[in-house]
Order: C-alpha cells, then structure tokens, then sequence
C-alpha cells in the first residue's frame, strides 16, 4: 500500500513561495484605504448631529468650528430668554471627556476652515455641504431645518 502525501522538500518549497508572495504582493494590495475617510466622515456626521440635537434639548445655540479639518463643538451659555453670560463654554461629546477632535492622517475635509451654528431650534446659520477626502460621500447639512445627512 502506498503512501500519499507531501515529501518535506515540497512543503518547504510551497512555504517559500507563500512567503514571497506574501511579502511582494500583500503591500500593493492596499486593503484598509478608506477605511479612515468613511470612520472620519461618519465622526463628523454624527457630531454635527449631536450638535444639532444639543441645540434643541439645552434652548441654547451651539457652535461647530472647523480648523484644519479638526473639530471643537461649543453651547452657548446664554439661553434665548437672555439667562445667563454671553459666552460659549465647551460641550463635551459622547463617549468621552472632550469638546474636539482631529481629523486622522492624511485625510481632509471641504471648507476646512468653517463656524457653522446652530440655533435653539436646531436650525443652521446656513446650509453646508462638506466633503471629505477618498470620495466617501458628502455630509449636507440643511438650511431650513438643520437635518444632517
């Protein structure tokens, strides 16, 4: 009866070449591009959301200021009725203890120098459109209802 398998010569053979393809092939085959332009785009939409939704539940204005495609969301501490300073205070985000974040390497957002506030009725200063870099999809924000999408 004879027996079947691979001889060690063959098996170090397919080891080698598994290993140059491996090292040749893998890092042309960029799999993780866009990755950091959908996370950074889905961040940023859902910030402005947040922004939106504050505006509302605290009566208050709340403003979104946009550097270098980083972010730092501020509330107004004055109500619309007149209570309080006339001053913006941080308002921290969820899931975490900070008011702003950095866009990640090598990705950018469109106007990257933008205030965009929204009012106690969650309504914008005025419509935006921002992109972000890779083509993932454009962020809209409203003009007439603040609705984010």
């Amino acid at each position: 009866m004879a027996q079947r398998g691979f001889t060690l010569v063959e098996l170090v053979t397919i080891l080698i070449l598994v290993g140059i393809l491996a090292a040749v092939a893998l890092p042309r085959m960029d799999l993780l591009r866009g990755w950091d332009e959908i996370g950074y785009r889905d961040r940023v939409k859902a910030t402005l959301q947040y922004a939106r939704k504050a505006a509302v539940a605290q009566r208050r204005a709340v403003r979104v200021t946009i550097a270098n495609s980083g972010f730092t969301v501020e509330v107004q501490r004055q109500t619309p009725e007149g209570e309080g300073a006339a001053a913006w205070a941080p308002l921290i985000l969820p899931g975490g203890d900070a008011h702003s974040f950095a866009a990640p390497g090598g990705v950018t957002l469109t106007p990257a120098d933008d205030v965009l506030t929204f009012d106690a009725l969650g309504r914008p200063d005025a419509g935006r459109v921002y992109a972000v870099s890779g083509g993932v999809g454009a962020i809209v924000v409203e003009a007439e209802t603040g609705h984010v999408r």
